[in-house]
């Protein structure tokens, strides 16, 4: 069954917090998340006397049943913060159930579809990103959002970090998943080099204090924007954010100053694993061989691969996040 969602915030670090429920979501057991919208702004509704939220929708593929998936969403929501003091008032975070397919219901504690769902912009407008042909109450989401009454209403593209999987990864992996050793890289190819040069010219580069450390002289890549993501560290010649948090706050301010740039994460093993779930799209060099690696690439089994380009003793091999599409 598909379940369409809504998820808004507007207390807190509101992107992060969404990417963080999104994360939680995609991992409960016998949940696929099948797609999420990109981040807007909207004013409050019903009490106005709070700030902005981020509006989001997600469409999620599951074998529980609507009941047991809401009580699953309402534990996330009480795991980052939520609490229901005040009908339509602020809130850490928010996850309303929207639709399932086939599937309807009319009590107090679950209302399918949701009462009022064709009446809000910032539910209708990221829905019909991911789900433009839902059929609610006799008509497509594409024409529900056609609407006098939504096109009035106002909502705008997050200004801060709007892509709810920002990143993409580059990567050098040997046959086992081994990407470094000792700190340094496990494989110095000169197509590989050529490679990652190419895709991040002019890009944003994201990186541990340790992948710094390991490039030549530890001197930051030149004609790229680089930021090093550390917990103590303090240069004036990268970008630092010591957080997550700073970190989409940063990404968010370079993306306003250019929107055509790519942020790219080229390691380390920490600094993947870390910043997996926020990916999109990984670029692996797949080197044939084995060699003796003590630091690996994390587990990408949510990706699936859409293109391969061969080499000599090595593969170009572009994979995409599953559910970037319904």
């Amino acid at each position: 069954m598909k379940i369409y969602l809504s998820l808004g915030a507007n207390l807190g670090q509101r992107g992060e917090t969404l990417r963080e429920a999104l994360r939680r979501l995609s991992v409960l057991p016998q949940v696929r998340l099948l797609a999420v919208a990109p981040f807007y702004e909207t004013a409050p509704w019903g009490n106005l006397e709070q700030p902005p939220f981020l509006n989001t929708a997600a469409v999620v593929e599951t074998t529980l049943t609507p009941r047991e998936f809401l009580q699953a969403s309402q534990q996330i929501e009480q795991a980052l913060g939520r609490v229901r003091h005040e009908h339509w008032g602020a809130r850490t975070i928010d996850i309303d159930l929207l639709a399932a397919d086939g599937y309807e219901s009319d009590t107090e504690e679950l209302r399918l579809p949701h009462p009022y769902l064709t009446e809000r912009a910032f539910v209708l407008v990221p829905l019909g990103v991911i789900a433009p042909q839902l059929v609610i109450k006799g008509r497509t989401i594409a024409d529900w959002c056609r609407d006098e009454q939504i096109q009035a209403q106002e909502i705008t593209p997050a200004p801060e970090l709007y892509e709810p999987y920002p990143l993409r990864m580059i990567a050098c992996v040997d046959e086992q998943g081994g990407i470094g050793r000792q700190g340094q890289l496990l494989v110095h190819n000169d197509a590989d080099m050529a490679h990652f040069r190419r895709l991040t010219l002019g890009q944003v580069v994201i990186m541990g204090s340790r992948t710094l450390a390991s490039l030549p002289g530890g001197r930051p890549l030149s004609d790229r924007v680089n930021v090093v993501l550390s917990k103590k560290m303090q240069r004036d010649d990268v970008q630092v954010c010591h957080n997550l948090t700073e970190l989409w706050t940063l990404l968010g301010r370079l993306q306003a100053e250019n929107p055509r740039r790519k942020f790219i994460c080229i390691g380390g093993g920490e600094i993947y694993a870390l910043l997996l779930p926020y990916a999109k799209e990984l670029l692996l060099t797949k080197v044939d061989g084995a060699f003796a690696a003590d630091t690996f690439f994390p587990d990408y089994a949510e990706f699936t691969e859409v293109s391969r380009e061969p080499g000599k003793g090595l593969a170009f091999v572009r994979y995409m996040r599953t559910h970037r599409s319904c």
